[in-house]
């Protein structure tokens, strides 16, 4: 995953910067210096990415654990 893919993600999920690192679960500013940086981005945020496509919530969470 690249800056261009994170933020065609964004796009898809019309999410703004705050909603976006909301859904990754990180702070704005964080999510904004992935959008500036250059080649690879580190493979966890594709793969948190992947699971808020996929309507994974992180384990442990509350509803996740009332729906097992």
């Amino acid at each position: 995953m690249t800056a261009s893919d994170l933020r065609a993600w964004q796009a898809r999920h019309s999410y703004t910067y705050n909603t976006a690192a909301e859904a990754l679960g990180m702070g704005r500013t964080t999510f904004a210096e992935y959008l500036k940086r250059e080649g690879q981005l580190p493979r966890w945020l594709a793969l948190a990415c992947a699971a808020v496509d996929a309507g994974l919530l992180p384990v442990g969470d509350s509803a996740s654990a009332s729906a097992a």
